[in-house]
């Protein structure tokens, strides 16, 4: 590869690296609120008294699920937008690699019958 096209498709790829660093933070903090919304609430012992998990502590519980249920689905369209962004920025440099070489076919020169075929 042309070292010009190689230094412009690193260039692409590490103006992209702060938006995939913020999507790995992101999905920790996903991960982490799930987890926090698979522990049931648990009761407490008060002096000699048993006080069981209130209902807003359940509350609380499958809100923690359904923001990271949101979380996510937010997370994986950021993520399908920067598939598509590298994919096009792989496609643009595939397309200047192609319009500077002079190939008359999509696997090189015809075959001429001239050597051996591999």
């Amino acid at each position: 590869m042309n070292d010009n096209l190689m230094f412009d498709y690193l260039l692409e790829m590490g103006a992209m690296r702060p938006e995939q660093e913020e999507l790995k933070r992101k999905q920790a903090m996903i991960d982490a609120l799930r987890g926090n919304s698979m522990n049931a609430p648990q009761g407490q012992m008060v002096g000699k008294h048993y006080v069981p998990p209130s209902i807003t502590q359940y509350a609380a519980q499958l809100g923690q699920g359904y923001m990271a249920g949101q979380g996510q689905m937010a997370q994986d369209a950021a993520m399908r937008g920067m598939n598509a962004q590298q994919r096009e920025a792989l496609e643009r440099l595939r397309r200047q690699r192609m319009g500077g070489m002079q190939v008359p076919g999509a696997y090189g020169p015809p075959d001429t019958g001239d050597g051996p075929a591999y």
